[in-house]
């Protein structure tokens, strides 16, 4: 029996002596293709390819056998010839803390992964701002240690820890607008703004950005937006007048958004930025435009009484609003602008330039601005539409210019029809006694208003003109807001016959003081300012109404709000009900009459984008917003 025992036990050990037995897989390293290289299911020429692997790819393997390693792509393992896996130089991968690493801060919500791939197993999710200990892997993974253990991560997510001694930060000051990234990419979220000219503090982190430190915050700019030192406080501005129309661009580029547009004789403020543009300042804004735009003095815009008729002139008209200079460049001075249809005598320069000779002075202009024979008439301007004056029991000022400055030409009583031919800063332009003149756009509007008495409910549809809300795509929320409120008016004056006026009927800009006057020089018993909500999340979704518990009628603005939120939330049965809020926004706080600010679902969530983009569901919003503020106007009228 011991015999056979002993034949057995030299059997085994034979056979265990004469294969190849794998080595025990105690680490993993970094290694490079380099061949074309086949993967299989097992370490045999017989086992399935499953990939290729290019030559020069970044591979994980370990030990297999003389002949085969174990390489790890996507979290599973498969077999290659060993001669074709080069090892790397870099430190081994092993599960084992590595002596070169980093102290870094994560600068997202950061997926921690088994490997160096967007498809391995997430192990845990670090949070924003977590510091980690970390290593470099390759061009886009890092290696990230906790305990005690290797795993992988974006490494675009990780900034180092800066500490006073390793950040070398210096003053300066932004050249331009600057943007202040909450990540290092110009896609991501915007914090803060900072006006051209800010001074700041920052440091380099690498070749294209600059980490800028305001107070405790840290944020990310490109480097270019920077300048190193002190702002020269000995900026000479002077005072001149734009020599054209003058357009203010964001940057020096005439390619870049056109902010403003300033008419030929404007009085600007100006310094020069270089040879070619200069500063503007208007109040605490600045903006670019060209040097030769603006002039020590004003450009004489008058059309010219005589013309010398010489030999060789030809009599034609101007066909458009026509610059002369003084050279024949279009960025040399303007000397003077002339109307469209001014009667000119002209002759050809060269194939793109003429000269105008006015008196006996000669100037240069371009052949396609001037036609020849005897201009037309101006035509008459057509009018954009009609308005109406809401004004009950009062009358409306008509003034010379669009400005509350200006000479008072005129009244106009409550209810009267007026042609109008747009608008601009805030009023309508129109026709008075054959001239052009201009009325205040927060009294007029589109539909004939009622001569009822009794309550007045003012209804205020948020931002328009130039500040159009919250955006998303090409759905803006001033047009949002101005379509359901003028449903919420119609809906108010057929069913309860409510005396019911709007702040802004069109596509104006009011300011919030404006506004709040509107409200109390519209004699109004209620306010109810109308908006669209934004939220950072597409998470956050929902109708939701604000009173002010700063204001002096905030117990009366409760019933308000509380009441529209009822009557809205119960109409929009689909939408989040968010409830009744405090919060203490101006033109509900500083309101003279009790008052309240709804929000009709957020712009930004695509639930609730699906009902404000919907004429029926806008409609609903409107009737549960109406029947909200009739029950109120019930309740205490």
């Amino acid at each position: 029996m011991k015999m056979k025992l002993l034949k057995v036990a030299l059997i085994l050990t034979v056979l265990l002596l004469g294969m190849q037995l794998p080595s025990v897989e105690a680490a993993t390293y970094d290694g490079e293709t380099t061949v074309n290289l086949n993967i299989r299911t097992k370490p045999s020429l017989s086992g399935t390819v499953v990939k290729t692997l290019p030559r020069g790819t970044k591979v994980e393997y370990g030990t297999y056998n003389q002949s085969w390693h174990k390489v790890y792509v996507n979290n599973r393992t498969y077999y290659a010839s060993a001669q074709y896996i080069q090892k790397l130089s870099s430190t081994s991968s092993s599960l084992t803390t590595q002596a070169a690493t980093s102290t870094g801060v994560t600068t997202a919500n950061l997926n921690v992964r088994v490997t160096s791939h967007r498809s391995a197993t997430i192990v845990t999710t670090l949070k924003k701002g977590t510091e980690v200990k970390y290593a470099v892997h390759n061009s886009s993974w890092a290696k990230i240690y906790l305990n005690g253990k290797t795993y992988y991560a974006a490494k675009a997510y990780i900034a180092p820890k800066l500490t006073e001694s390793n950040v070398d930060r210096t003053n300066g000051y932004t050249n331009r607008e600057m943007k202040l990234f909450a990540e290092r990419n110009q896609r991501s979220a915007v914090k803060k703004v900072l006006p051209v000219n800010t001074a700041v503090v920052s440091s380099k982190y690498n070749s294209s950005w600059s980490i800028v430190y305001i107070g405790n915050e840290t944020y990310y700019t490109p480097t270019w937006g920077i300048t190193e030192g002190t702002l020269d406080s000995s900026v000479e501005k002077k005072d001149g007048y734009a020599n054209r129309e003058l357009k203010l661009f964001a940057e020096r580029n005439q390619r870049s958004a056109v902010k403003k547009i300033l008419p030929v004789n404007t009085a600007v403020v100006s310094s020069k930025y270089n040879s070619s543009w200069s500063i503007v300042y208007l109040g605490s804004e600045t903006y670019y435009t060209p040097t030769a735009w603006i002039s020590t003095s004003k450009t004489s815009t008058e059309p010219p009484t005589t013309t010398k008729p010489d030999d060789g002139l030809t009599q034609g008209y101007a066909n458009r609003t026509v610059n002369l200079f003084g050279k024949t460049h279009q960025s040399s001075e303007v000397l003077m602008v002339l109307p469209k249809y001014t009667a000119v005598s002209y002759k050809a320069y060269n194939s793109s330039w003429s000269t105008v000779q006015i008196g006996s002075k000669v100037y240069y202009t371009a052949s396609s601005w001037l036609t020849k024979g005897k201009a037309p008439a101006a035509p008459e301007a057509a009018p954009k539409g009609t308005v109406y004056i809401n004004t009950p029991g009062d009358v409306l000022n008509v003034r010379s210019k669009a400005s509350l400055d200006s000479n008072v030409v005129g009244q106009l009583n409550h209810g009267t029809a007026v042609l109008h031919y747009g608008t601009t800063n805030g009023f309508h332009k129109i026709k008075f006694n054959g001239q052009d003149a201009f009325i205040s756009s927060a009294f007029v509007m589109t539909s004939k208003p009622s001569t009822s008495t009794g309550t007045v409910i003012v209804l205020d549809p948020g931002h328009g003109g130039k500040d159009s809300g919250a955006v998303n795509g090409s759905l803006y929320e001033k047009t949002i807001v101005l379509d359901v409120t003028k449903r919420v008016e119609a809906y108010l004056r057929s069913k309860y016959d409510y005396n019911v006026r709007l702040t802004r009927s069109t596509d104006v800009y009011l300011t919030l003081d404006q506004r709040v006057a509107a409200a109390k020089s519209l004699r109004g018993d209620l306010f109810v300012s109308m908006h669209v909500n934004a939220a950072g999340s597409s998470s956050a979704k929902g109708v939701e109404t604000f009173f002010s518990s700063q204001s002096a009628h905030s117990a009366r603005s409760r019933v308000l709000a509380s009441n529209i939120q009822s009557n809205l939330a119960g109409k929009m049965s689909g939408m989040s009900n968010r409830g009744v809020k405090t919060a203490n926004y101006y033109v509900i706080t500083y309101n003279t009459m009790p008052s309240a600010l709804v929000e009709l679902g957020f712009i930004s969530s695509p639930t609730d984008l699906t009902y404000l983009r919907s004429n029926t569901s806008r409609q609903q919003m409107a009737e549960g917003v109406a029947e909200g503020i009739a029950k109120y106007v019930q309740t205490y009228y």
